[in-house]
């Protein structure tokens, strides 16, 4: 009543409301646009997940991920005395002269794998230490070892001996290698980098060999 007294209308009070809410009608109809659009795109959206659920929520493939990060579960020795030590020229003599007196096909096989499994390991902590030529040279001094190793069991293989059980044991090995050598080349640059990348390849093409003499010795 009071509002009618004093010659304010209802209409008047509806368009006071109006202004205090929105401010102009301009101000109304870009907001109002602007709530159709998102509505639509909402719309639009809720379509095409619907008709490709991918196009629009991409997923991880789980399987793919997990084997990303997935580690090679084999133990590595304490490499010991590394290469940067002046100690370490006395370790590789005492390393030939314990090869050499080692006669046993097997024993020298398993000789040459802790070698190359304690020089892989070497390597990786000089690339953590920031010495990447000496880690890179030292990784393919243990995939020369490793090398000699696999060769040695397969020529006892093709021989008819039972080494499958070396086998298996090398190639689980050189999947380790591998995995480390590619530690240590995303710790590396340019030739030595290459290096790096050209002594995973072959230490994969070793770790095939392995693979398909076990599955024809099944």
């Amino acid at each position: 009543m009071k509002s009618l007294l004093i010659g304010e209308s209802p209409a008047g009070s509806e368009s006071s409301f109006f202004r205090k809410t929105w401010g102009t009608w301009k101000t109304a109809a870009a907001v109002s646009s602007a709530a159709v659009v998102f509505g639509v795109a909402i719309l639009v959206l809720s379509i095409l997940a619907a008709i490709s659920p991918l196009k629009v929520f991409p997923q991880t493939d789980p399987a793919t991920e997990s084997a990303a990060t997935v580690q090679i579960e084999y133990y590595l020795p304490y490499p010991g005395v590394l290469p940067d030590s002046p100690l370490y020229k006395l370790k590789m003599v005492r390393d030939r002269v314990k090869l050499w007196i080692t006669r046993d096909a097997t024993k020298r096989t398993d000789l040459e794998l802790l070698y190359a499994d304690k020089r892989i390991n070497a390597a990786l902590a000089l690339a953590d230490g920031g010495k990447e030529t000496l880690a890179v040279s030292t990784a393919t001094k243990a995939e020369k070892y490793l090398e000699q190793a696999v060769n040695r069991v397969l020529e006892q293989n093709g021989q008819g001996k039972d080494v499958k059980s070396q086998m298996m044991k090398l190639e689980k090995a050189a999947a380790k290698h591998e995995e480390l050598l590619k530690n240590i080349s995303v710790k590396t640059s340019g030739p030595v980098k290459e290096v790096a990348d050209i002594t995973a390849t072959q230490t994969r093409m070793l770790m095939e060999k392995l693979g398909q003499a076990i599955l024809e010795a099944e």
